[in-house]
């Protein structure tokens, strides 16, 4: 379909260019749990390649990656850009976040690694990072690779986006879960996170704990659109990505939602009686979704598309 801004959308199976010796480059740069590698590690990494292939990501660009986590993104964004480029990764969460490795952890691997001479790591938001740290280079652009959904609210994007227009940064390259379904099958997907997204929004603010989960969905598609705009910026093209069969992330958060885990944290959030009804009723109709027939003909519950958007300074 075409959007106001004549953009072609299309749902596209993921054909990474990458080839097997890069996942093995990735594997090896990246602390991983080996078990993990075939149902979680691998189908990630091939999505990251996927999006940044989309995104049109060139050898030699100098990028900051903004919400780096753990480094997956700058990796594979090194893989990319090369000896000539450079990926400055920046993120404010405390360094002992994460299991069962911490920030630091993998930082420490990724910097010790083959790929670690093309990325540098910063504790630091956007407004500081820009304001204190001086690149050898003006940056070729910006990455937000899922990290938006820790965003809690549409004025926090905003107020992102507008720091990095005030440093005259374009184009920003960003992806999230698109948060529809555009199969039968993603429905559940869709249907987890959002259980996940309204426990987020009403839970009293705390300190995230180390094994937090990482759904969050403060802000959605719209929202983002709506503040890149005030911030100055426009939408130059944007494709959603298919992950193939093998990308599990629908299961596993469907496994967590309908589990004791996540039941007991809506209870102990002290949430009002109004609250606990609206996340029951999305969780009770997860249920219904995965006892559909369909499923019980062998189907399984698919990852929902990654809506990968780029947005340049409007002139």
């Amino acid at each position: 379909m075409t959007t106001a801004d004549d953009c072609t959308v299309t749902g596209t199976p993921i054909v990474v260019n990458g080839s097997d010796a890069t996942i093995k480059t990735l594997l090896a740069s990246f602390l991983h749990n080996p078990a993990l590698l075939d149902n979680f590690h691998i189908p990630r990494l091939k999505l990251r390649l996927a999006t940044i292939q989309t995104w049109g990501v060139r050898e030699g660009d100098h990028l900051v990656d903004i919400g780096c986590g753990q480094g997956e993104s700058s990796l594979a964004l090194a893989t990319v850009v090369g000896d000539r480029g450079h990926v400055s990764a920046i993120d404010p969460a405390p360094l002992e976040y994460g299991h069962p490795f911490s920030m630091r952890e993998a930082h420490d691997h990724i910097r010790q690694s083959v790929l670690g001479p093309r990325v540098s790591f910063y504790q630091a938001d956007a407004p500081s990072f820009l304001a204190d740290q001086r690149p050898d280079r003006p940056l070729d652009g910006a990455v937000l690779c899922q990290s938006l959904f820790y965003f809690p609210d549409e004025r926090q994007v905003q107020s992102l986006f507008t720091t990095l227009q005030g440093a005259g940064i374009s184009p920003v390259y960003v992806s999230e879960w698109s948060y529809a379904p555009s199969s039968e099958t993603q429905a559940a997907h869709v249907l987890a996170t959002t259980a996940q997204a309204l426990y987020y929004r009403y839970k009293p603010a705390a300190r995230i704990g180390v094994r937090e989960q990482n759904v969050r969905a403060g802000v959605d598609q719209q929202a983002i659109l709506r503040a890149a705009k005030a911030a100055g910026y426009r939408i130059a093209r944007e494709t959603l990505i298919t992950p193939g069969q093998d990308m599990l992330e629908g299961q596993f958060e469907v496994r967590y939602v309908l589990g004791p885990l996540f039941q007991q944290r809506v209870a102990d959030a002290a949430l009002s009686k109004d609250q606990e009804a609206e996340i029951a009723a999305v969780v009770q109709e997860l249920r219904e979704e995965v006892e559909k027939e369909l499923y019980s003909g062998g189907a399984s519950v698919r990852a929902m598309d990654v809506w990968a958007p780029v947005f340049e300074l409007a002139q």
